[in-house]
């Protein structure tokens, strides 16, 4: 069996990162936690095992796995997850539920001054910054060893 690409691995993971994101933000929609930032963090916890699963999967299915292979397969879930992320803001903001951007004006700091396409730019930059440094942190545990090989 041919191996997977970089590519699709991350477009992979990514999907699964983006799925897994929507369910934790409707859940918290459901509980009516949705306004507490602290739980934010979970996003990233959910960002770092999408990545570190995605770097692990390309590296088991290429026996010439180097560090940038599996930084670029980080970024690339990194980036899918928050493109598409962001797709779904912009539509939920937009047609599913238009007066949750009158509640994010209401209870987020900054509300004020923020409309629904910089609260859209917000969720991909904050997603794929955080995607870059995840991407990063996990290659420090998957790379490759080169002292045993001295």
């Amino acid at each position: 069996m041919k191996p997977k690409t970089l590519e699709q691995i991350g477009l992979k993971w990514g999907l699964i990162v983006f799925a897994l994101l929507s369910a934790y933000f409707f859940a918290l929609q459901l509980l009516g936690y949705i306004h507490v930032i602290e739980l934010r963090f979970f996003n990233g916890v959910i960002m770092y095992f999408g990545i570190y699963k995605a770097i692990k999967e390309y590296k088991k299915s290429d026996n010439d796995f180097n560090y940038f292979q599996g930084l670029g397969t980080g970024i690339i879930t990194a980036f899918v997850a928050s493109l598409v992320f962001s797709i779904f803001g912009f539509l939920y903001l937009t047609v599913i539920n238009p007066a949750f951007m009158d509640s994010i004006k209401l209870n987020e700091p900054f509300g004020l001054y923020i409309n629904k396409y910089g609260a859209v730019i917000q969720i991909f930059i904050e997603g794929l910054a955080s995607g870059c440094l995840m991407s990063y942190a996990n290659m420090q545990l998957l790379k490759k060893s080169h002292l045993a090989e001295a």
